[in-house]
This record gives structure tokens, sequence and C-alpha cells, in this order.
């Protein structure tokens, strides 16, 4: 007796289209593991594996039919439960917006960022999404100018993490300062660093760059997400050198700085012509071109954005299971600390160039450890971080740098998820407060001796 058509089509329809998805999951992993550099070990894992998966499903059309449909039924139900899954994880974050937002006291805004640009600008305000250059500026090689900061003179949207977006007039060149600061002439303190020192997720006058203010006014905040050791040699270059503070705070972010930023940097020759002493690209006399460079990216963005959401279309990330793929560890970028990936040597060239930089002009560079905040509560993070963290205080003592070390207060705080909007969030105004109050407590002590 024949089997029944539909039976055998259906399952080696399921077959098939199962072995074509491994295989096309190969192909992703293998043009992403080559952008991020990925290492063989675990190229080999993420690439090779779907490849055998999908020769394995072409075999399984030779087992018998009942056992082929079995199995069909088996891949369905999984691949839709893995789709569930996806949905859930790809709320979870606007659940813990909402819990933040509670939890602060704060109306919760549903809008993603261009939502708030858009409606800004049907109101006539000049507004974009807050541009870095870790991912603006970096990718456009064909620029004649790399920027460091965001547009100049623009209300930026930032982020949110506590319910409500951080909006701010960006100041003359692009940076989370209040307007004025560039042409007073005066800066007494220049802050280099990431997302944390930019002001995320909190409104401008909690942030701690901000509470450092009330000390020392003319404070110069460089921070800009996504930057890096690099970035930030550049920043000091291109502008400390300029306006010479007495005190530079090098803030280092233990979760992303040794590995992924640097990693990532290094790869560019205008970020590594840095290390030359006399490099500059001389930004300052050049605002105008770094704000039409961005602009340009960022309204092509927009329009992208806008007719995506006009078409209320789904995007990929949803369909290649990208949440799921995160939570399971099976995004192609590493998420563990590799030591043979990490470029101390490189690490430690840099540090070495921003301190003879900074005492070139006559100025004190200090080192402040921000750690991670998943060393708090996840046991394998910690033994990494601590791996990593050993490496970094050895440079920082070699080089002779004074440091601020945020890792004993937070620790030792009875409360440290109050100091964090959410899990995996910027600091909360509470741990913003900390910082800053660690910051002054110990620029204190360094002037008293």
């Amino acid at each position: 007796m024949r089997p029944p058509p539909k039976e055998r089509w259906f399952a080696n329809l399921v077959l098939v289209s199962a072995s074509v998805a491994s295989a096309g999951a190969g192909l992703l992993a293998l043009g992403t593991a080559r952008s991020f550099q990925v290492g063989m070990a675990r190229q080999s894992l993420l690439v090779g594996g779907p490849f055998c998966l999908g020769a394995g499903f072409l075999a399984c059309l030779r087992l018998p039919l009942p056992r082929r449909v079995t199995l069909a039924m088996t891949l369905i139900s999984l691949v839709a439960a893995a789709y569930i899954a996806e949905t859930y994880l790809r709320e979870l974050p606007f659940l813990r917006l909402r819990l933040a937002a509670r939890r602060f006291g704060i109306p919760f805004d549903a809008r993603n960022q261009f939502e708030v640009v858009r409606d800004l600008r049907k109101i006539g305000t000049d507004v974009y999404p807050v541009t870095f250059p870790a991912w603006q500026g970096l990718p456009s090689q064909e620029a004649a100018v790399l920027p460091l900061g965001g547009i100049s003179s623009v209300t930026t949207v930032f982020c949110n993490e506590m319910g409500q977006y951080v909006v701010y007039r960006s100041d003359e060149h692009g940076f989370h300062n209040p307007q004025g600061i560039w042409s007073s002439g005066r800066c007494e303190l220049g802050v280099l660093g990431d997302s944390f020192t930019q002001g995320a997720c909190v409104p401008t006058e909690q942030n701690f760059v901000e509470l450092l203010r009330r000390d020392y006014p003319a404070t110069l905040n460089l921070g800009m997400v996504g930057n890096g050791p690099l970035l930030m040699l550049a920043g000091l270059k291109e502008y400390l050198t300029q306006l010479r503070p007495g005190i530079v705070l090098w803030v280092y972010t233990e979760g992303n700085d040794l590995t992924f930023d640097l990693n990532r940097e290094k790869r560019f020759t205008r970020l590594t012509d840095y290390l030359l002493p006399d490099h500059r690209q001389g930004l300052l006399a050049r605002q105008s071109e770094c704000d039409a460079l961005l602009r340009g990216l960022m309204d092509r963005e927009y329009t992208f954005r806008e007719a995506d959401t006009m078409r209320m279309s789904a995007p990929g990330r949803f369909w290649r299971l990208w949440s799921l793929r995160q939570a399971l560890g099976l995004q192609v970028g590493e998420t563990t600390l590799d030591s043979s990936r990490v470029d101390l040597q490189l690490f430690r060239q840099i540090l070495d160039e921003a301190r003879q930089t900074t005492r070139g002009w006559g100025g004190k560079l200090y080192f402040v450890y921000l750690p991670a905040e998943a060393r708090y509560h996840e046991e394998k993070y910690r033994r990494e971080y601590d791996w990593a963290r050993r490496q970094v205080l050895s440079i920082v003592e070699d080089l002779q740098l004074p440091l601020i070390d945020l890792h004993l207060p937070i620790s030792r705080h009875p409360d440290i998820p109050e100091l964090y909007a959410h899990r995996g969030g910027h600091f909360s105004p509470a741990g913003n407060r900390l910082v800053a109050e660690t910051m002054i407590e110990a620029l204190r002590s360094s002037a008293s001796q």
C-alpha cells in the first residue's frame, strides 16, 4: 500500500524547508562573524552547526514515512514555541520600562525614539535622534571628517529607561553640555566616557557629570554612546588639548570598553592614528562639516524608518529570532571575555598616550573604574570581569594614574538594584549621585595631599 501523498508531501516539505532555513542561518552567521571578527572556535560552532543541522534534515528524508511525519510535526511545534518565546522576549524590555516608570513615579512614554522625533518635528522643532561616532561616523569611511560629537545646537532625543525620554539641546560641538561652555574659554575638568558619561538615561540635571558641575562649574562632558578607549583618546586630543583642563576623568566602563569597543575601534586607522603624538583632525574648526555629514546620515535613516513605520512591517530581527538567540547566548558576537582577544598592550598604549598628552599641558589624568552591573547578579560574569579588572588595574598602577574605583562603593551599597534604572540598564538618579559623590570625594582628597 502506497503512503498517502499528502502526508509524504507534508513531511518532505517541512524537512526540506528546515534544511534551507538552517543553511540560511549558517550563511547569515558567517557574514555576521566576519563583521565582528569572531574567533574561529565560536565561528565554527555558530556557522558550522546550522549547516550540519541542514544536512541532517536532508538525511532524514530517507526515514520511514511515519517517522518523517512525527519529526515534521515536532519541528513545527518547536518553531512555533520559539516564535512565542521571541514575542515574549521582544516585549520584555517594554515591561521593564513600564515597571521602572512605575517605580520612579513617571508617566510611561511608549513611543520609540523616532516617533518622538517625528512628533517634535510636526511642531517645527529642529530635532534629531542622538548621533554618535561609534555607529554613525566610523562606517562613513569615504567622508573627509570623522565626527566625535553629535549634531551641534539641536534638540536631541536620547534614551528612555525610566519612563520618559531624555531630551536636551546639544552644545556647540554636539555634546551634552550647557550652551556657551565652549565660548567661555574656561575648563577646569574634562570628562571622557561612553553613554554612562553622556547621561543615559536620566534627566540632564541628575546625571553625574551635571552633579560634578556643582563643585566644578567649568566641567566639559565629552561622553558619547558607544565610545571606547580609542574614541576617548581622540576626544581628548581634539578638544581637551585646546581647552587644557587641570583635571581629566577617564571613565572606563567595565562591561564593554576592553572587549567589544576596543576590538571594533582598532580596525579603523582613523582612530589608531590618534596614537601618533601630533595627530589631529582640527575638529574645533570643522563643526559645520561634522554637522553636514551627521544630518545627511540621520535624515536618510529617518526617512527609511518613517517609511518602515508606515508599512507596519516586522523587522527582520523577529524572523531571525534575535532576542531568543541573545537570551540563549547564541548571538554571533562574543558574549564572554576571551583573554586571547583582549588587547591589553593596545589598551596600555592608549592610556599612556592619554597620560602623556594630559601631562603635556600640565593637567592630571584620573582613571575612573565603572563596574558592569551584571557582575553583581551573575556569577559567570563576575569571574570574567574579575580577571579583566586585575589586568586593567595593573596597567593603571604601572602607569601611576590616580584611581577612582566605583566598584567598592557600589558593592557595599545595601540595595544595588536601586542604583540602576533596571536590570541591564544605566544608572538611576541614586546611582548617578553615588558616582558623583565618590568622584568629588576622591578629587578633594587628591587636592589636599
